[in-house]
């Protein structure tokens, strides 16, 4: 019996149509120390008896069911909003298996992952731990705020920058940060970007929040420097930036003004906006290339690749989604679409950034595609500036140890 009280929370059921697999997996969990376990062979038998708000439950389903198929399942338990976690069990290849991972997802499940058939113990204790310490993918409910609420926090002090580390792959040397704007709200705490990005966008106040991230990312990066601390720092701009044509003027001004060398920032454009109408902005890209300022492609991957448009401009970086880096060791078209963007980047002569390297395994896949920069929690999770430092020297010495 394992020795793991926070899995004796946990209650499964078992959905497959074979009685053997049942029995297996239910000598498994047993075996693990799963509090409560019950076998289905009819999926809506298994649902009927559900609690959708328990978050405790786990439900191990075959895709191929007569009744109702493994799918259907899942669309069930997205529609119904199921809090529990899922886990597949089933014999197809690897590539449909992860197709199915990737639909569960779509319907905000905690779908943590699959299992071939004949289930491994270990992996399935893997995947159970994971149950206790992995996130919920459950979106967060934000409140509403209004655009005056937004206008004045812009303008006063609401807006506040955190930093995620990005590391050399090789040397694991601490290069740069990317700066991810973070809402410091007087009732509702720290707010991600899902809060008030659309509606800054929508209440044309996009372009005062990207201003504002950028003063307090230079003043930043400022007092990084004068205790010693060099780092690029990357900046998300939105379109809306990118076609105002005084953007380069004013950005090398505040730089200049700050103490901040231009080569220092890296400017960061989703690959989306790639395939938009570059006219407008291709003046401004231009000027800030020839400023020496860095230009970064971001969430590379997730979008239509205009190739022509790729090599437009002297982009310097490229950013491959996280989509295509958590998991790539167990996911062959994962790891697939890492390795030809990463040479893809390299062939055009850009740095290659791994955004989402939660693992060790995520690292090293990465490093073996041919990035040069990791970013993800398996480094750190983005922080106050003011915490920077510490973790810097914190990270260096243990990378000694």
């Amino acid at each position: 019996m394992y020795a793991n009280h926070a899995i004796k929370t946990l209650s499964a059921f078992i959905l497959d149509d074979d009685s053997f697999i049942l029995d297996v997996a239910r000598s498994m969990l047993e075996n693990i120390g799963v509090g409560a376990i019950s076998t289905h062979t009819s999926a809506r038998a298994a649902l009927a008896a559900m609690d959708m708000d328990n978050p405790q439950q786990v439900v191990l389903c075959d895709l191929n069911m007569p009744d109702m198929d493994g799918v259907e399942v899942i669309r069930h338990l997205g529609q119904h909003g199921f809090s529990g976690a899922v886990i597949i069990l089933s014999g197809e290849d690897a590539r449909m298996l992860q197709t199915v991972v990737n639909m569960g997802r779509a319907h905000q499940l905690r779908l943590i992952g699959a299992l071939g058939k004949p289930i491994e113990q270990q992996a399935l204790l893997d995947m159970l731990l994971q149950v206790q310490t992995g996130t919920s993918t459950h979106p967060l409910t934000y409140p509403v705020l209004s655009e005056p609420e937004l206008r004045a926090g812009l303008t006063g002090d609401g807006l506040i920058p955190y930093f995620q580390p990005q590391v050399d792959a090789r040397t694991r040397k601490v290069i740069g940060v990317e700066a991810l704007a973070r809402w410091k709200h007087f009732k509702y705490g720290i707010l991600a970007p899902s809060a008030f990005i659309q509606m800054a966008e929508e209440n044309e106040l996009i372009n005062l929040l990207t201003d504002r991230m950028v003063t307090l990312s230079l003043r930043q990066w400022r007092l990084w420097h004068d205790a010693g601390l060099d780092l690029s720092v990357s900046i998300n701009l939105s379109m809306h930036s990118l076609n105002c044509l005084s953007f380069p003027d004013s950005l090398v001004a505040e730089a200049q003004a700050i103490g901040v060398p231009l080569d220092r920032l890296i400017l960061e454009i989703t690959e989306n906006h790639l395939a938009l109408d570059m006219k407008a902005s291709s003046d401004v890209l231009t000027r800030l290339c020839l400023k020496r300022i860095r230009l970064s492609i971001d969430d590379f991957g997730t979008a239509y690749s205009n190739m022509e448009k790729l090599q437009m401009l002297p982009y310097s970086e490229l950013k491959i989604d996280r989509a295509f880096v958590r998991g790539a060791a167990t996911t062959p078209s994962s790891y697939a679409i890492l390795k030809s963007s990463a040479g893809l980047g390299q062939r055009l002569g850009m740095k290659i950034v791994a955004e989402g390297v939660e693992t060790q395994e995520d690292w090293d896949c990465a490093l073996e595609s041919g990035c040069d920069l990791i970013q993800g929690f398996y480094a750190a999770r983005p922080m106050p500036g003011d915490q920077i430092i510490s973790w810097v020297k914190d990270w260096e010495q243990r990378q000694k140890s």
